[in-house]
């Protein structure tokens, strides 16, 4: 993904290990066949082009708030 080492999160220090694994983790439970597009960063979220057309949006902490 991207190569980050410590990120702020709602005034606390995460690592950026944590956000990833978030992120896998939501991804191999409920989209395990779909292969990604791209990702991007934008203020406190993260959105993730899958290749199918869905978007999933994810929070500062990695943790999915919206699919569409």
């Amino acid at each position: 993904m991207v190569n980050w080492n410590v990120i702020k999160s709602n005034g606390r220090k995460m690592s950026s290990a944590q956000i990833r694994k978030n992120m896998v983790s939501f991804m191999t439970r409920n989209h395990p066949c779909s292969i990604i597009d791209s990702i991007e960063k934008e203020h406190s979220a993260y959105k993730i082009h899958l290749m199918n057309g869905l978007c999933l949006v994810f929070d500062a902490d990695g943790l999915n708030v919206k699919s569409n």
